[in-house]
């Protein structure tokens, strides 16, 4: 893209830094949301998934 700054329009520049942003963002929560789903015992080795599907 350095080679042809000049040719490429600010919208399209302003909206491509916009989604770096918005990623950049975004990332940090969902490696977040993952370490703590991570953290949360499974219901199937812990024995719980037995005690739901009584109740179903």
């Amino acid at each position: 893209m350095a080679e042809h700054a000049y040719s490429t329009p600010a919208s399209t520049r302003a909206a491509e830094s916009r989604a770096h942003i918005l990623a950049a963002l975004i990332a940090p929560f969902l490696i977040a949301l993952a370490i703590c789903g991570l953290g949360t015992p499974d219901p199937v080795t812990s024995g719980h998934a037995t005690a739901i599907e009584a109740v179903r």
